[in-house]
C-alpha cells in the first residue's frame, strides 16, 4: 500500500511541474507569406542585367520588411541563390528564395527528358526544364540519387555548376550529349571524388 501510495504522490507533483512549465506556452502565430514577382528559376546570358522584380511579405494584413541576400555576377556563367527574408512580430523568421542561371550564351536547344544509367537502365531520372538554358538532373550518380544544376546552351555542352542539392555534398562538373547519350564528368567534392564519368542514355 506504501508503494502505491508514494506513485501516486510522485505522480501529482510531476503533474503540477508540467503544469507549470508548460503554463502560457501554447499560442497562435501568423507567419509570413511571400510574393515573389517574376519567376523563381530565371536565366539570363553573360553580360546581360539581371533585373530584381522583388518579393514581398505580409502577416496578415501587415506588410513585413524584406532582408534580401545574395546577388548576381553578371559577366560569370553561374546558378545564383537569392535569399528574401521576413521576420513576423513573435520572431518567427520566414524565406523564400530565386535562383538565375548566367549562360555563356543564348540557349538554343531544350535537353529535357527522362534518361537511363548506361551501366544499370533500372536507374532512371529526368531533366527537368527550370528556364532556357537552366535544368535539374535527377540524378547525376547512379545507385545513390544525386539531383544537381546543369546548363547548356547549344544542347551538347554542359556545365554543372557548384551546387548542394543532396546530403551528398557539393556537386560540379562538366557534360557532353552526343546523339541519345549524355556522358558527365562529375566532382564530389565533400566525398574525395573527381572526374568520374557518368553515362546516361535519352529515352
Amino acid at each position: 500500500m506504501k508503494r502505491y501510495l508514494i506513485f501516486i504522490i510522485m505522480f501529482a507533483v510531476l503533474f503540477t511541474s508540467c503544469k507549470k512549465d508548460t503554463e502560457n506556452v501554447s499560442f497562435v502565430t501568423t507567419f509570413a507569406e511571400f510574393d515573389m514577382k517574376g519567376d523563381q528559376y530565371q536565366s539570363l546570358v553573360v553580360g546581360q542585367k539581371y533585373v530584381e522584380q522583388g518579393v514581398s511579405a505580409k502577416e496578415g494584413e501587415k506588410n513585413l520588411e524584406i532582408i534580401t541576400k545574395g546577388s548576381v555576377d553578371e559577366s560569370k556563367a553561374g546558378v545564383y541563390e537569392i535569399t528574401y527574408s521576413a521576420i513576423n512580430s513573435d520572431d518567427f523568421p520566414g524565406s523564400i528564395k530565386r535562383y538565375v542561371a548566367v549562360l555563356p550564351s543564348a540557349p538554343t536547344v531544350d535537353i529535357s527528358g527522362s534518361f537511363f544509367y548506361k551501366a544499370n537502365p533500372t536507374f532512371t531520372t529526368t531533366m527537368t526544364k527550370l528556364a532556357p538554358g537552366f535544368y535539374t538532373f535527377g540524378n547525376i550518380w547512379g545507385a545513390s540519387v544525386i539531383p544537381a544544376y546543369v546548363l547548356s546552351s547549344n544542347g551538347v555542352d554542359l556545365t554543372l555548376p557548384l551546387s548542394q542539392l543532396s546530403g551528398y555534398g557539393r556537386v560540379q562538373g562538366t557534360g557532353k550529349i552526343d546523339g541519345s547519350e549524355m556522358t558527365l564528368r562529375v566532382t564530389l567534392l565533400d566525398q574525395g571524388l573527381s572526374n568520374i564519368a557518368r553515362i546516361w542514355v535519352k529515352n
